[in-house]
């Protein structure tokens, strides 16, 4: 009996504790207690994923695809500042090493295989803001899991480094890679020369290409359209690739209507990309073309669709 009355008690001296809380929440709205209770369980961190139909893979206004490209990826970010994220995209084979009509082996006449069909991008970083600014520091590993070496025979995996600042909606970002860029050799001593790389220049070591990206995003006060802009440039001491490019493009955010909650997270648009002052010596050799061919840093306009969530 003794500690049923003490449970009794108990419960009498709680509800008494809980009265004035009981009458509190008369003045509060659902919505707030349940805000309030959502953020006090919220996790330090986020984990969001992203999936998209693009009509081209353009990257630094390099054609890498061939038709429509599949993208996505997931993202983690901390409270903290740290991040971390994985993404792919399906490739253009031809472009990344595969034999076609025109080249079918390597400088040192190693055979060409079937390229690469998939790229993975494995990134993380820091970024921290002071005021309207933020600085960050990252890294990004580039891994085609098929293995298909370069038209130069060696392995087109590649690590770069980057720092970045950004306020107001401008972002500035210096990449550097420090592996040897995507498998390709030295061609700069053999397209001086009137051709391309040799065997053993095609071996040489090309780690240290730099990409300096100017970048601008804005919403603009009309229809609810978000603004991108971009413009680049590449730079190698070793590799006759240096030129420079430039984005601009229009996309919305948009939701699909369901039975129940409207589906979220969706947004459409394009991309208008292009290149200039391309080095002449890239032409010599045939970096911007693929081994059928197809000049693949020419203007596209590219049309997409994907979905955050």
């Amino acid at each position: 009996m003794k500690a049923l009355s003490w449970i009794t008690n108990r419960h009498v001296v709680s509800a008494l504790c809980a009265a004035p809380i009981l009458l509190n929440c008369a003045y509060t709205s659902a919505e707030e207690v349940a805000a309030a209770a959502s953020s006090e369980a919220a996790p330090p961190y986020t984990l969001t994923y992203n999936l998209g139909v693009y009509s081209n893979y353009i990257g630094r206004g390099v054609n890498w695809g061939d038709g429509p490209a599949l993208q996505g990826g997931i993202d983690w970010a901390h409270s903290s500042g740290f991040y971390l994220g994985a993404w792919f995209s399906t490739t253009d084979p031809l472009t990344l090493g595969g034999s076609g009509s025109a080249v079918s082996v390597a400088p040192n006449g190693a055979p060409l295989g079937t390229g690469n069909h998939v790229e993975t991008d494995w990134y993380g970083g820091y970024t921290h803001a002071f005021g309207p600014v933020t600085l960050g520091i990252g890294g990004n590993y580039v891994w085609y899991p098929e293995g298909e070496k370069s038209y130069h025979d060696r392995n087109q995996d590649t690590f770069e480094g980057n720092l970045n600042i950004s306020a107001y909606g401008f972002t500035y970002t210096f990449y550097h890679a420090f592996t040897d860029w995507y498998g390709i050799g030295n061609t700069r001593i053999g397209a001086a020369a009137g051709r391309g790389p040799n065997a053993a220049e095609a071996a040489a070591d090309t780690s240290g290409v730099e990409y300096h990206e100017f970048k601008y995003s804005n919403t603009l006060p009309f229809a609810g359209l978000n603004l991108a802009a971009k413009v680049g440039y590449q730079r190698s001491n070793d590799i006759c690739l240096n030129q420079k490019d430039y984005l601009i493009g229009l996309n919305r955010n948009f939701s699909l209507p369901t039975a129940g909650k409207p589906l979220d997270g969706f947004n459409a648009g394009f991309n208008y990309t292009g290149t200039f002052g391309e080095e002449q010596c890239s032409i010599n050799t045939a970096y911007y073309t693929d081994d059928n061919g197809k000049v693949v840093n020419d203007r596209a306009f590219t049309f997409f669709v994907k979905r955050s969530w």
